[in-house]
């Protein structure tokens, strides 16, 4: 991909209309993945996707080439997410404890039994899909990012440093400390991973769905496209690979997420009608 958009860039930048809405239309999704997984809540992730186009659109001619596309764009995308919006961020910020808690308190009213399919599977999956999502707020948004970059959009660790402007050995320290809070979280706290552990998808899925927060017309992460994960999910059963392989491919579990809004045409209305600001985004 990246070579396509390099050179859908370069032709934005010489004056194409059509190269610059192929573009916004081609990197609206990877951001906004980033963005759902830095913030959970699909309306901040769709409002913070907007900000971020319109930054690449407005600095393009900011973007040099000399890194890969991909790298500028993630680079850019993740300096709005960890200032503009990390106070934001940090506000609605919970511990693993305090998640703990939370997942003990909707256990609780649930009687143990056979890992039955609840009789509303969507609802389970969308469960599984929150739950790990939580998770990943449970870390600081720099521990976040760098999981985020490595673990679920799988970049390499060069890429992942320039993206983060760290030396590689800050990056991957950052990146170590993170999965091993993740780690450690999963292995006591997820029946999928840890089949001691008393959590099951179905038992928080009806106790969410008694408690009036949970239904078919209440779903957030209900678009995929295409598989839906089932191979890595799989690999986080598998009782062979260590805890780090099986909490990875946990959080690896997701769609390809599609935002409600097709936000290429909000970015084309605020394009054409100069309502564009003025911040800048680091060149490369």
């Amino acid at each position: 991909m990246s070579d396509d958009l390099s050179e859908l860039a370069a032709a934005a930048q010489a004056g194409s209309h059509e190269a610059l809405d192929g573009l916004v239309r081609t990197v609206q999704r990877p951001i906004y993945n980033l963005a759902l997984r830095m913030l959970q809540r699909p309306a901040d992730a769709e409002d913070a996707t907007q900000e971020i186009l319109i930054k690449l659109v407005t600095h393009l001619a900011q973007f040099r080439g000399e890194s890969a596309f991909s790298t500028w764009m993630y680079r850019v995308a993740s300096n709005h997410l960890l200032n503009q919006r990390r106070r934001d961020a940090d506000a609605r910020r919970v511990s693993f404890d305090a998640l703990a808690e939370r997942l003990a308190e909707g256990l609780a009213s649930q009687e143990d039994g056979p890992d039955e399919v609840y009789e509303q599977a969507e609802l389970i999956e969308e469960t599984r899909r929150s739950c790990t999502l939580g998770m990943l707020q449970c870390l600081d948004p720099d521990e976040r990012l760098a999981v985020i970059l490595a673990d679920i959009l799988e970049v390499s660790g060069a890429e992942g440093a320039a993206i983060t402007g760290l030396s590689p050995a800050a990056y991957r320290k950052r990146l170590s400390r993170a999965r091993q809070a993740l780690v450690a979280f999963v292995a006591d706290h997820c029946g999928i991973v840890n089949p001691a552990s008393p959590c099951r998808c179905h038992k928080l899925a009806r106790a969410r769905r008694e408690a009036g927060l949970l239904g078919p017309d209440r779903l957030q992460y209900e678009q995929p496209l295409g598989e839906a994960g089932g191979r890595e999910l799989g690999q986080a059963h598998r009782a062979d690979l260590p805890a780090d392989e099986r909490a990875v491919a946990l959080l690896r579990a997701h769609p390809t997420y599609i935002a409600r809004a097709d936000l290429a045409a909000r970015i084309e209305r605020i394009v054409t009608a100069g309502r564009l600001g003025t911040q800048h985004p680091p060149t490369a």
